[in-house]
């Protein structure tokens, strides 16, 4: 996960300012935020978030007595946003972030076990590669990957974080606020042996290289394929709403080739809708599939669930929806109706003083009074929804929409969300950082706070190797 952050490094460095009184300003700037525009502090079903997001900051201003360069002020900036545990809510830097970067000469990674194991060694590396770490300074191994990467990160007790993270145990970033561990013990040929750690700097371009080595960066390429065997393959690792996106010029074509070639696609033995690196974007994208795929008589029929969706009532998020709007192109006609029904019932309740707005389940879908639609034949053959950890938010969406339908989840275990979507962005008064916000809540959704979807059929290979999964699927009983 560091690797995409030292591309920041590239710029100048933050110069020197008083670091006390930037932490201070920008850390009130973020509570407030939190407090106006954010549907934890008047959500009744969070009772503890307001106290949450008052802790957060009583620390960190005790941290700004002390606070004496960028990375104090920075690292209590991330830690306050982790707290909550929240995918929606990320910090991170508007240039430079911190450099200060040391290593024992080692990195681990988890294997497919969940096991902590050595994967790189540098020269005069006091352990082996392959050797199991039991535990750093009188804490298990999980303890210590709690106690640091889950404290800078948070969401710790999900697999995809554990696996998004879990190469940088052994990183230090110069935080003054995580341990650094002394010693440690790991199992080696099946006997324990515990060694002291000699942290030593490490520099951007080593990091950069030993990650790339580990983590090689794949790029989001929106394919449509048809394999040897008839397979239809949909590669889509963005839901982007954006217009302007990669997603948003690749995902028109892409689903009008879709319906122009629908009686193909009834037929084709098997559809893999491959969801690799999606992270999210909107949910829209997925339901135009599914319509085509399996019918809009198909997505009326689903069980109504309940879920209703209540908007933090601010003029920050009305702004925020009106520059989507503006930046959505040409949608859908239910994204356009979506658009302009949030925005008018947001305006109406800000109005009304009101801090929460109801949306209605059905705003934006079809009118429920038109004629039914006409019932369509699904595929004939399977259709497989491809993740891997990335998986979340509108990702997430696409998963349970498609899954309803008949869809079979494949890959890895997806990443998870809370109850709060829909994020704005906002850089703190310093400039120098910034953060999203969610600025809606989800009322009775089956799927519950941060709880990931797993596969039917888990792949326990590298999910980054397409030909290897195109015959692991092909081997799938029929």
């Amino acid at each position: 996960m560091i690797l995409p952050l030292l591309l920041a490094l590239a710029s100048p460095q933050v110069p020197e300012r008083d670091w006390s009184a930037t932490l201070r300003e920008d850390a009130q700037a973020l509570h407030d935020d939190i407090a106006t525009n954010h549907p934890g502090p008047v959500n009744k079903a969070d009772p503890g978030f307001a106290g949450l997001n008052d802790a957060a900051l009583a620390l960190a201003l005790r941290r700004a007595k002390t606070a004496r360069d960028y990375g104090d002020y920075f690292f209590a900036l991330r830690e306050y946003v982790s707290g909550f545990n929240d995918g929606h809510m990320s910090f991170g830097a508007r240039g430079s972030t911190p450099n200060d970067f040391r290593w024992p000469g080692f990195f681990t990674d988890y294997d497919a076990r969940g096991r902590i194991r050595v994967v790189v060694t540098g020269e005069g590396a006091q352990v082996p590669t392959g050797a199991e770490l039991r535990g750093c300074d009188r804490r298990s191994a999980d303890q210590y990957a709690s106690a640091t990467l889950g404290k800078m990160w948070g969401r710790w007790r999900l697999e995809s974080q554990r696996r998004s993270h879990g190469r940088d145990l052994f990183l230090d970033e110069g935080s003054r606020y995580v341990p650094r561990a002394r010693s440690c013990t790991f199992l080696i040929d099946g006997k324990p042996r515990t060694v002291a750690l000699a942290w030593q700097p490490i520099t951007i371009r080593a990091l950069f290289d030993i990650l790339a080595k580990l983590s090689p960066p794949t790029p989001r390429v929106f394919a449509t394929r048809t394999l040897a065997n008839g397979t239809r393959w949909f590669a889509m690792p963005s839901f982007n709403g954006s217009a302007q996106s990669d997603a948003g010029k690749a995902l028109p074509p892409m689903i009008a080739a879709m319906h122009s070639d629908r009686a193909a696609l009834e037929t084709a033995p098997t559809i893999v809708l491959d969801l690799r690196r999606n992270d999210g974007g909107a949910s829209d994208w997925s339901r135009q599939i599914a319509v085509i795929l399996w019918g809009q008589a198909a997505l009326d029929r689903l069980p109504k669930n309940g879920v209703l969706v209540d908007w933090r009532a601010s003029p920050a998020n009305l702004a925020s929806i009106k520059a989507s709007y503006a930046s959505s192109g040409t949608g859908s006609p239910e994204t356009q109706v979506w658009f302009e029904s949030v925005i008018s019932g947001l305006s109406g309740a800000i109005a009304r003083g009101q801090p929460l707005w109801r949306q209605r389940d059905d705003d934006g879908r079809r009118d429920d009074k038109s004629a039914p639609a006409a019932s369509m034949p699904p595929p004939a053959g399977r259709v497989y929804v491809l993740t891997d950890s990335d998986c979340a938010s509108a990702c997430l969406d696409a998963v349970d929409l498609w899954r309803a339908l008949g869809a079979i989840h494949i890959g890895k275990t997806t990443s998870a969300d809370t109850l709060y979507m829909d994020i704005r962005q906002r850089t703190l008064p310093s400039g120098l950082t910034g953060v999203s916000m969610p600025m809606k809540v989800y009322r009775d959704r089956p799927r519950g706070s941060n709880q990931p979807v797993v596969p039917v059929y888990p792949f326990e290979g590298d999910i980054s190797d397409t030909p290897a999964l195109e015959t692991w699927i092909a081997s799938r009983p029929k």
